[in-house]
């Protein structure tokens, strides 16, 4: 029998479960002081409604079938479609409408670091009229997920699709709307390709030499969103109106490492406005961590015209990747050891009144050697032992080792128990 998995698809591990938990914390949390209502979209969709975010051809990306019954069914490849789908049959809700969801997700993909066919997301949703400050409240929850669980070397490079159309066609001079798109792929490329390979790329297309250099030029504008306004204004782009309100908007909220990048289109087919993503910048191989924007053509394929939308959604794989590179192996674990079978009870006693705490502890679950706990502490990762014998239970304390520094000390347990509390 073959005991493998099916390509693209692990067993979550321990250790990788742990570090996911934490991610599904910090967003739960984040949730509930923001004010999302979370829920959880049905995870299979007819096949006709995960048509609508990317036509036909996310026929080849996605799990399809028939049911028994012949119907055209898909499972869910992100949570955004089926919130979308949600809100706009529920034509009695309130706006704006903030939902957010996480859960598995499954894509016929190209297996590759940090991308899997089956993976977990989380995912912040804001339906209602068109706002700026909707695309802030998303980026800034994003963010502050990202403190929650750890993680404080990340960027957040923020763009505007109309922002690049406006340059295409007043300083490129493109007018025609399938050119003027794939100018903006183009564009999209500048941080993934060479610039000889794009010019060789769409001087192949029909392009002039001089206008590709010009939209390669233009990706390459970054930085702070004031030296970005300010080149913005230099070169009389009358679409920056709404990255200026952003900016505002989020240096009011107290969001930290932003920078505005004119090469950050993302789905040129489905984003309809500001767009963002955040990347890990210590590990720029991870990619993206979470990304988003504006998309207000969604709701109105769903029938609904008046409904504006901007959401985020973020990698839960990957974001544990990036704090297991943070962190190295190790943990807050406690293993208590009984120095002789007698002992057993009154560690029992003692694991019990660690775990109350919420710190995790573990104790032998058969009779074993001093130094045999202390070697399975050691192969647990435990940062401390707790140890019980004669001359402790005399003391009415433990001997308290830190697996880390090999340092050990008898002291009463009340202080131990301070003295582990992370």
């Amino acid at each position: 029998m073959d005991l493998s998995t099916p390509r693209g698809v692990d067993d979550i591990e321990p250790e990788r479960y742990a570090r996911q938990a934490r991610v599904r914390a910090a967003f739960e949390e984040v949730s509930k002081i923001y004010n999302f209502d979370v829920m959880e979209p049905a995870s299979v969709e007819h096949l006709s409604t995960l048509r609508a975010k990317s036509g036909a051809a996310i026929d080849k990306e996605i799990y399809s079938f028939k049911d028994k019954a012949g119907r055209d069914l898909g499972l869910r490849f992100d949570l955004t479609v089926g919130i979308t789908r949600y809100v706009c049959s529920r034509k009695g809700l309130r706006l704006p409408v903030k939902l957010a969801a996480s859960g598995g997700m499954w894509r016929y993909d190209e297996p590759q670091f940090g991308r899997y066919r089956w993976f977990h997301q989380w995912d912040l949703e804001v339906f209602g009229p068109p706002s700026v400050d909707a695309d802030a409240e998303v980026i800034d929850a994003s963010s502050a997920i990202m403190l929650r669980a750890g993680i404080r070397d990340f960027t957040v490079k923020v763009g505007d699709r109309r922002v690049v159309e406006d340059y295409i066609r007043t300083k490129v001079g493109i007018e025609e709307d399938e050119r003027v798109i794939e100018l903006m792929r183009a564009n999209d490329k500048v941080e993934k390709k060479t610039a000889d390979d794009l010019r060789s790329e769409y001087v192949g297309k029909g392009f002039e030499a001089g206008q590709i250099n010009k939209v390669l030029d233009f990706g390459k504008l970054r930085g702070t969103p004031d030296e970005v306004l300010s080149k913005a204004s230099e070169l009389r782009l009358e679409s920056v109106g709404e990255l200026r309100t952003l900016a505002d908007r989020l240096d009011s909220r107290g969001v930290k490492n932003v920078e505005y990048n004119m090469s950050v289109v993302r789905g040129i087919d489905y984003y309809t406005g500001i767009v963002f993503e955040g990347a890990d910048t210590g590990n720029p191989r991870l990619g993206s961590l979470f990304g988003g924007g504006r998309y207000d053509a969604l709701p109105k394929i769903f029938g609904r015209p008046d409904l504006s939308a901007t959401g985020a959604a973020g990698g839960i794989e990957r974001i544990a990747m990036s704090l297991a590179e943070i962190e190295g192996p190790g943990g807050s674990l406690v293993y208590v050891a009984a120095a002789g079978e007698s002992f057993t009870g009154r560690a029992l006693e003692i694991q019990r009144k660690v775990r109350a705490t919420g710190v995790p502890c573990e104790a032998a679950l058969m009779p074993k050697t001093l130094s045999k706990q202390l070697e399975d502490a050691d192969k647990l990762d435990a940062a401390w032992v707790m140890i019980v014998g004669e001359k402790e239970t005399r003391a009415k304390g433990v001997t308290l080792k830190e697996m880390k520094t090999g340092k050990e000390e008898l002291i009463p347990f009340e202080a131990a128990l301070r003295r582990i509390m992370p």
